[in-house]
């Protein structure tokens, strides 16, 4: 009976014995929030960019996108466009100047001012604005969710 169950013993020593010398992969997790910083770091150069095209290509089909500067919610990379692409009608000078993130891989905090020119048909008047964006990263490294909030006190104008 022994020299029957020998040849299937050693098989699994032989497969144990190999599948231990290989290394194993790094965390997702380190590699996901890497992913994420990453995402959002470019999230920020194509609003600096006014670079519509790529900023709408980082949102997941289903994407929910909120903020306190409007009512209703947007969704997926049309909603997106809207939105943007009216922030850089209104304000065509706008830059995004990051001050603070936190990145916990799926979930990334941006703290950040809005300046710029606003409605510069009329005269324009300078502004910068504070605001607080929570973005949800999905498997995929699309955002899936995006809510900003605008701190109407923290607006002022240049004037």
């Amino acid at each position: 009976m022994l020299k029957k169950c020998l040849p299937a013993v050693t098989a699994v020593a032989i497969s144990l014995i190999s599948s231990c010398g290989q290394q194993r992969p790094e965390k997702p997790a380190a590699d996901k929030k890497m992913q994420s910083e990453t995402l959002i770091q470019e999230h920020f150069r194509y609003l600096n960019d006014h670079d519509l095209k790529s900023l709408v290509s980082q949102y997941a089909p289903k994407a929910n996108i909120t903020s306190s500067d409007w009512k209703g919610m947007a969704t997926g990379p049309e909603g997106a466009d809207q939105i943007f692409h009216l922030e850089f009608y209104v304000s065509p000078d706008a830059k995004y100047l990051v001050d603070k993130v936190i990145n916990t891989d799926t979930t990334v905090v941006v703290e950040y001012d809005v300046v710029g020119l606003h409605d510069k048909a009329n005269g324009g008047v300078r502004y910068d604005l504070r605001k607080c964006s929570i973005f949800r990263i999905d498997s995929l490294n699309k955002i899936a969710a995006e809510s900003t909030y605008a701190n109407g006190m923290a607006y002022h104008n240049g004037n």
